[in-house]
């Protein structure tokens, strides 16, 4: 079925790759606009919202051309449901995964509440070999990002990514359109970006804290947001900062534009 572009949830944990390319956009738009067939994006219908599982450079090539729809697997299940089968997109079809895609993916299963399965389990769903899953999982248990294993899987019954995980590796991605351009938001370096150059005004200190020694590149964050929707731009910025940088990025556009009587 046809489902309006803007139903389709983006940022509910479901895109695991390492970035959205796009180039590959870009070739699937005019692949597209040359009538070429693709196949359906794989989207869950918790019985409230459509959230995307697979398909993130198929949807932003949609978006880059500005249509209306696009013809979905619409599958009944909820948002741990369509996390769970993103881990294993794109395994054994589409645009190949790359290392990074694939650590991304075991991380992010390790993290869901279905984490607590084997690592052949995890591994075999994922499509990666078990000792990949297992060197993972020692790693975030270590880093107090995980529990330990145990007997009975939990619940995923209301399962929600955790507000203070935004910027862990495998968590929402979103693929924004400016200009008649898609881009991907880079949210795994929120926080440690250091304070970019602006002709006007600045971020105010406490925003984000760098991470990085004089000889690393600087990480960046690159986010497009839609110019003729305010209400857009501002779900998706919540939908992938961190309350304090908001709080301090909204203070400064504040301040500046009291001092300019705006």
């Amino acid at each position: 079925m046809k489902l309006p572009l803007k139903k389709i949830r983006l940022d509910g944990g479901t895109q695991t790759r390492a970035r959205i390319q796009e180039d590959i956009i870009e070739e699937y738009a005019q692949d597209m606009k040359a009538g070429a067939s693709f196949p359906k994006l794989i989207v869950f219908h918790d019985g409230k919202d459509y959230w995307l599982a697979d398909g993130f450079h198929r949807w932003g090539a949609a978006m880059q051309l500005q249509l209306q729809a696009i013809e979905c697997d619409v599958r009944q299940g909820t948002l741990a449901d369509a996390q769970w089968f993103s881990f294993s997109a794109n395994k054994a079809n589409g645009m190949r995964r790359t290392n990074d895609d694939k650590v991304r993916a075991v991380k992010s299963a390790l993290r869901h509440c279905k984490g607590s399965r084997s690592d052949m389990d995890i591994a075999r769903h994922i499509g990666v070999c078990h000792p990949t899953v297992a060197k993972y999982r020692a790693e975030l248990k270590d880093a107090g990002e995980m529990q330990p294993p145990s007997r009975k899987e939990p619940s995923c019954k209301d399962y929600k990514i955790p507000n203070g995980d935004r910027t862990k590796s495998g968590e929402p991605a979103r693929v924004v359109t400016r200009k008649g351009k898609t881009y991907q938001m880079k949210i795994d370096k929120i926080g440690k970006a250091q304070k970019p150059k602006q002709k006007y005004g600045g971020i105010a200190k406490n925003a984000a804290k760098p991470f990085r020694t004089p000889d690393e590149i600087i990480p960046t964050l690159t986010i497009s947001i839609p110019l003729n929707n305010p209400q857009a731009a501002a779900s998706a910025l919540l939908s992938n900062c961190e309350p304090p940088y908001l709080r301090a990025m909204v203070a400064r556009v504040t301040a500046v534009l009291d001092e300019r009587g705006l």
